[in-house]
């Protein structure tokens, strides 16, 4: 279940907005056993696919590693085996291919509107308690979680309720304080951490008043921590028209530290997006990560990410010639 700020519910954020919605008076336990999400599951075990699930399908037709596959480790039980909490777009940073809808900042100073409403309250994390001994990894997302009060709290609770319940933090690595390092000592936390750019100044334009020497430090705080007590500590990375050059320096980087790696597909702001330019500048990236890739042989076990990533361009690309040969209004 995956759940956003608007408290739309969805089996994953590419549907989020399509499915279902929780309230006051709409519970979480209405939703997982309602009608929308019985229909999703009925044609998923007959592989009928639909609406979003579209994509995930004409990916894996292509061979291209699907959002999909984040979702096949985790069993199929009587109740979900996975949340996903997108609760608030709290957050400390304003990066440039971000919205409002998951920083406060970009809402406020760039969108130029009033905050957003907090769709869930006191009444949600008590309705989690129900399903929280059942689930098998907790999934916090942004804008930056460290910083959103409901999130401290859910943490408190499943560290009473499940202790050691897998619990993934999608961090900004911006926040390090007595709270979280309380959180990190009562919970069986895991940590994926966004860094676009290992250039200080680069990064700076990126993510908004970031600052890429306080992420390292903290990021050593995190990688300690999970080296201690065997966590996953997985680098997140957005390849973009402004940075897409250092990827294969990121396959060094994680390699030489000893963590995860793992590209997003960022999708819009357009500008920003790999998938809408132009074949010519498609052409310029998979050459240069074709070379950078003859280089990295040796960089195991992160490497395939980077091979997937490299396809995916490959096919953004042949995606541009069939609209070519369709017509003029047909061109990404």
């Amino acid at each position: 279940m995956y759940f956003n700020v608007h408290g739309s519910v969805s089996p994953c954020w590419l549907t989020v907005g399509f499915i279902d919605k929780w309230s006051e008076t709409r519970s979480i336990h209405d939703i997982w056993f309602g009608p929308e999400f019985s229909k999703i599951r009925i044609n998923l075990l007959n592989k009928v696919f639909k609406n979003k699930c579209l994509v995930c399908k004409k990916d894996m037709d292509e061979g291209v590693v699907p959002l999909a596959e984040a979702y096949e480790q985790f069993p199929t039980n009587y109740y979900p085996s996975l949340m996903e909490l997108e609760l608030s777009n709290q957050c400390n940073l304003e990066c440039i291919m971000c919205s409002g809808e998951l920083s406060s900042g970009i809402r406020k100073n760039r969108d130029k509107l009033p905050p957003l409403l907090m769709a869930y309250g006191d009444k949600f994390v008590d309705e989690l308690r129900e399903f929280v001994p059942h689930l098998t990894e907790l999934r916090l997302n942004g804008g930056e979680p460290f910083a959103q009060r409901i999130v401290l709290d859910i943490c408190d609770m499943v560290a009473e309720v499940n202790p050691t319940l897998k619990i993934t933090v999608a961090t900004n690595g911006t926040i390090m304080n007595k709270r979280v390092r309380h959180i990190l000592d009562n919970n069986n936390i895991h940590i994926n951490l966004s860094i676009d750019s290992l250039d200080r100044d680069r990064y700076a334009e990126i993510r908004v008043n970031g600052n890429l020497d306080n992420v390292m430090t903290n990021f050593e705080i995190f990688n300690s921590y999970c080296k201690k007590f065997d966590r996953s500590l997985c680098v997140m990375v957005n390849p973009m028209s402004n940075n897409w050059k250092e990827m294969g320096g990121f396959v060094r980087w994680t390699h030489a530290r000893r963590v995860g790696l793992h590209f997003n597909t960022i999708r819009y702001p357009k500008h920003l997006s790999l998938w809408n330019q132009s074949p010519e500048f498609l052409q310029e990236v998979y050459d240069h990560m074709t070379y950078e890739r003859s280089l990295l042989n040796e960089y195991k076990p992160n490497l395939y990410k980077f091979d997937n990533l490299i396809h995916q361009v490959k096919n953004w690309y042949l995606d541009t010639q069939i609209s070519v040969q369709d017509g003029p209004d047909s061109v990404v």
